[in-house]
């Protein structure tokens, strides 16, 4: 029985790092595997579920004899470049689910304007734009680890910052059936799940939905810092009685049920963004800006709407409330094909046993 180690940094629930470590390990666990979990910080909402997806969990320490004999271990947050050197040699890889390793702001966009950047790491002027906030990523240390990514997206972003190693794991997804009713009264229902944080875009959306002429009404699921300024947004907006928030939420699968249309407005360029893949396996078509990494599943008038960067994102909304009967419903139906075709369980583990392989090469 293969034993994996996962190196994170919170031991419960933050965002969906967490939570894909999380449906991994149980996973993995159901298909033989032993896997185990190492945290540096405590932190994180959920933590007894969370630990429960792991045969064990326990704080960080290279002394833990679990890094000695373990066939794989996966640093799925940046770690200091002094703890890589007690690592298992051959064995253990870096796992970028954020821009953290090239970005000294981490956001990957500007602090003025808030455009997202395209570049490679560069010390001086990465210094410059961050202000000075936070250290210069350990890129050095972290190149020599063979690298595993989500999207195509991620893997060209670790290429152009010089890892010669990136492999592609493709994410994966239990595809729900059930019959699903477009838009029963009318009112077009759509969803936000996601952290209340300025890079995930919840005010963005709510600027277009002030703008939007069709009736709607839309779940905001999930906290943040912003909060308190979405919600003075709704006032000055006049879009209490429209938008509602429910806080976070541990188990969404009501929420996908009772909505039409995932609205994922983002701001920064997304790694991935597995909620959209989540979305699209509940039969909920996608509408989000064309950033990042969403295109590894997101295809555009397919199974939902790929917004341009600075596109209007109420038309797009409008488009599908107008047209539920032989849009949103075909969306729906291709997105659920293509999740169960493309991010199947079968696909992840098949490519999940070639990694130990590949590492040692």
């Amino acid at each position: 029985m293969k034993n994996i180690v996962y190196i994170g940094k919170y031991n419960g629930i933050v965002g969906g790092i967490e939570r894909y470590m999380q449906k991994s390990a149980s996973l993995l666990r159901r298909s033989d595997y032993r896997v185990h979990y190492l945290y540096t910080e405590n932190g994180g909402r959920d933590q007894a579920q969370f630990a429960g997806a792991f045969d064990t969990a326990a704080e960080f320490s290279l002394s833990n004899r679990l890094l000695a004999s373990a066939d794989l271990v996966m640093i799925h947050n940046i770690i200091s470049p002094e703890l890589l050197k007690g690592l298992p040699q051959g064995r253990t890889f870096f796992f970028a689910h954020d821009h953290n390793i090239y970005c000294r702001r981490h956001h990957y966009y500007t602090p003025l304007g808030r455009k997202n950047c395209h570049r490679a790491y560069h010390a001086l002027r990465c210094f410059f734009c961050s202000l000075g906030r936070n250290n210069a990523p350990p890129l050095a240390e972290y190149r020599k680890l063979p690298a595993i990514v989500l999207s195509d997206f991620m893997r060209d972003n670790l290429l152009k910052n010089g890892f010669e190693k990136v492999i592609k794991l493709p994410a994966f997804i239990q595809t729900e059936y059930g019959e699903r009713s477009f838009m029963p009264e009318g009112v077009l229902r759509i969803l936000f799940l996601g952290q209340l944080i300025r890079g995930k875009g919840a005010d963005l959306m709510i600027r277009s939905l002030a703008k939007l002429s069709v009736p709607f009404e839309c779940t905001v699921a999930g906290d943040g810092n912003d909060r308190a300024m979405l919600e003075k947004m709704l006032a000055e907006y006049k879009l209490q009685d429209k938008v509602r928030f429910c806080g976070f939420v541990s188990k969404p699968e009501e929420l996908w049920k009772n909505c039409d249309v995932f609205c994922f407005p983002i701001r920064w360029q997304e790694p991935f963004g597995l909620v959209g893949l989540e979305a699209m396996a509940h039969g909920v078509p996608v509408v989000a800006f064309d950033r990042g990494g969403v295109r590894e599943y997101l295809e555009d008038n397919r199974n939902g709407l790929a917004v341009p960067e600075h596109g209007d994102l109420e038309n797009a909304l409008a488009f599908l409330a107008e047209n539920p009967g032989n849009v949103l419903e075909k969306m729906s139906k291709y997105g659920r094909k293509m999740a169960e075709e493309k991010f199947s369980e079968g696909c992840f583990l098949e490519k999940f046993a070639a990694l130990l392989p590949e590492v040692l090469q």
